[in-house]
């Protein structure tokens, strides 16, 4: 085939070779974007979006870049196949010798994967990073979400997960001026049919039934494992240090430490509640319920 603008034959090899680079780049460049995006529960709530692209766009675009990557560097070896095969049989017919780098790379990914895997620094490190930056983004209380994912439930799920009259929500919404049909459509759908965030339609709504939004959490008061489930699954504990948590709960650090400390975990106060739930082989709600159900065993 003939670029009839230059003349030059069209290479399908140089071709193959290009979308093998651009695929890495693109997959490089949208890899780093996802380090950096806020957690789920919060960019879907607040519609967020970096470069003109939300969460859900970046990572689409990293896993198609990434196929794209694959199937690219595969053609490359099909195209080039009989002088990889010459480099391999020209290869084994001389004395074989291994360069001193290939184990020292070998043992290096090895570690780096193990590292991560068994959660020692220094690789846990870029992990605390990107939690950082990830809660950075989370800066307006009023912003938060009630639960995770609250985009995807409907006005009767909001009303039973926050304790307040389905009716009282709806009315709140129409009366900020929002048009919402039923109970039983979903915060996203409504959001997307007034074009704005569902956190900007919750902010409204808070403003005319301040019940929506939960009040401050008294440690003393007789909770139950239920109680913790709906009061705090979704609602990001996770990435909070237990010294944040502890401020949140109303004791101090050290009262936190000792609870999780007679249930059998150690942790200190700058480590993250997730982290401390992994260590312990638990999940962060059940770290709470340790901390707030007096008696909580851990399964296990």
């Amino acid at each position: 085939m003939t670029d009839l603008g230059t003349g030059r034959q069209f290479s399908w090899r140089a071709l193959t070779s290009m979308m093998t680079t651009g695929g890495f780049l693109i997959m490089g460049v949208t890899g780093l974007m996802l380090f950096a995006t806020p957690e789920g529960r919060l960019a879907y709530w607040v519609d967020w979006s970096l470069g003109g692209l939300t969460k859900a766009e970046w990572g689409a675009i990293h896993v198609t870049s990434s196929l794209l990557f694959l199937i690219a560097g595969f053609v490359h070896l099909w195209f080039n196949w009989r002088q990889f095969v010459a480099y391999l049989r020209h290869r084994l017919q001389r004395k074989v010798s291994i360069r001193p780098e290939a184990p020292a790379a070998g043992a290096l990914l090895a570690v780096l994967v193990a590292g991560t895997l068994w959660g020692v620094p220094p690789f846990t490190w870029v992990l605390d990073l990107s939690t950082a930056i990830k809660a950075s983004w989370s800066v307006d209380a009023r912003m938060e979400p009630p639960f995770g994912h609250a985009e995807e439930a409907t006005l009767d799920t909001l009303a039973l997960r926050t304790a307040t009259p389905v009716g009282a929500i709806l009315g709140a919404i129409r009366d900020a001026g929002f048009a919402a049909d039923s109970t039983g459509e979903t915060m996203r759908r409504i959001a997307d049919r007034n074009g704005t965030s569902p956190a900007a339609i919750w902010v409204e709504v808070a403003k005319r039934v301040p019940s929506v939004i939960p009040a401050p959490v008294d440690a003393s008061a007789a909770w139950t494992p239920e109680l913790v489930d709906q009061r705090f699954e979704g609602a990001g504990f996770g990435a909070k240090t237990l010294e944040q948590v502890a401020t949140e709960l109303a004791l101090t650090p050290d009262e936190v430490l000792k609870r999780l400390a007679d249930a059998g975990v150690t942790a200190s106060k700058g480590d993250r509640l997730k982290a401390a739930a992994e260590t312990a082989k638990a999940t962060p709600t059940e770290l709470l319920k340790v901390i707030l159900v007096p008696g909580f065993k851990l399964p296990g």
